[in-house]
């Protein structure tokens, strides 16, 4: 509780300190509740001043800081539907919070949580909360009615939904945000035509909000968010793995061809079936096009890749333009490199072979005494484990061994 000469000395002190942002009428309103407010963690003018030297204000972008200021929190709104986490309030952690208050009463080190003027509160006087939504829960709890509050204007939707992301409300206990989270703020924004429901406005807010996140995070941010906001209503994507609906396995399944590889089959088998099929998102897959090579080759069938774009594309005709190039440039390697083998009487010349075994790595390292204790292989061996030296110019050892 405060008493009214506290009252005015804090009055008179935010009058002299405070920038002209908000109103002497607004901060004697607060002041006034000030008296009958509980406050177990005993916050004081005075820890408001010292916490701004131990937890400065934070800057955001698109955003005007308006002051740190004690405020009963009855004049702060907690909207659930702004809430960045996809989960309200989670228990666990609102128990941690309740517990470290219990512990160490209120860190000094720690964010206040942010909060603007509420353009929906015709009085002007109360605020609407950007962060702490978890922590208003454990405020609750230990009855503690004040608080600290950073407070800040911005210029649009936009960043205010930037700022309520990327602040760090608290230095601990800290819980943080899921990639679920980070959809549901993008998903929101978009229906609230914070952001553009296209690709290009999709990635550049999730680079924005979730900037501490590693790129395969913020991909997968993303793609969830093209499916929730129907960037691309008309694309398909198909996962490498699994068999259901919108698989590799499902489509190949779906159109009665084969079952994609060799996986499973006998090369007989393989033979009866009359062909083997690949999907590949690269025309010049090289792993494809060895596995396609060797197939045909030593079974005498027909190999055909089907393609696909693993990723939403703009342009089907150009992605698909360009994988036939890939295709015929890959083929042209293979092409050329069976000529390359081939003599000037259409024979096969190990010479012009250029793939080669050069050996085998050291594995059986049991110590030989006959050596002083060295293992028995060491470096490059042959296929009886002797030692031998790499000669870039030298013959494959598949011309001398077995």
């Amino acid at each position: 509780m405060f008493s009214v000469n506290q009252i005015a000395n804090d009055y008179f002190k935010y009058m002299q300190t405070k920038p002209n942002y908000v109103s002497a009428e607004i901060l004697l309103t607060w002041q006034k509740l000030l008296l009958t407010c509980n406050n177990p963690l005993g916050l004081t003018e005075e820890m408001l001043e010292e916490s701004k030297k131990t937890a400065p204000p934070l800057e955001f972008d698109g955003a005007e800081y308006l002051g740190r200021y004690l405020i009963p929190r009855s004049f702060v709104r907690y909207d659930e539907v702004e809430q960045p986490r996809d989960k309200n309030n989670e228990a666990d952690h609102v128990n941690d919070l309740v517990n470290n208050y219990q512990a160490v009463n209120y860190r000094m080190d720690a964010q206040p949580p942010i909060a603007c003027f509420d353009e929906g509160d015709v009085s002007r006087l109360k605020l609407k909360a950007q962060s702490g939504f978890n922590r208003s829960e454990a405020l609750d709890r230990i009855g503690q009615e004040v608080y600290f509050f950073d407070l800040y204007s911005y210029s649009s939707l936009y960043w205010e939904i930037v700022a309520r992301n990327v602040s760090n409300h608290h230095s601990n206990p800290q819980l943080a945000q899921k990639w679920t989270d980070y959809q549901k703020e993008v998903v929101n924004a978009v229906e609230m035509g914070a952001i553009d429901g296209t690709k290009d406005g999709i990635d550049s807010f999730v680079d924005l909000i979730a900037k501490d996140k590693t790129p395969k995070v913020r991909k997968r941010i993303k793609d969830a968010c093209y499916n929730t906001c129907e960037v691309f209503p008309n694309f398909r994507t198909y996962n490498s793995t699994g068999h259901g609906k919108n698989t590799l396995n499902g489509f190949v399944k779906d159109n009665n061809f084969a079952k994609q590889g060799v996986e499973g089959r006998s090369d007989e088998e393989l033979q009866e079936q009359g062909y083997i099929i690949y999907c590949s998102g690269q025309g010049n897959n090289k792993a494809t096009w060895g596995r396609a090579i060797t197939h045909a080759y030593r079974l005498g069938i027909p190999v055909w890749f089907i393609g696909y774009s693993t990723k939403r594309v703009k342009d089907l005709e150009e992605f698909r333009s360009e994988y036939v190039e890939e295709f015929n440039e890959q083929k042209e390697v293979f092409v050329n490199f069976a000529k390359e083998i081939l003599d000037e009487d259409g024979d096969f010349s190990e010479d012009r072979f250029h793939v080669k075994l050069a050996g085998f790595m050291a594995q059986y390292v049991k110590p030989n005494p006959k050596d002083q204790g060295r293992p028995t292989e060491y470096g490059l061996v042959d296929m009886y484990g002797n030692s031998v030296k790499f000669d870039p110019d030298g013959d494959c050892l598949t011309t001398k061994q077995p």
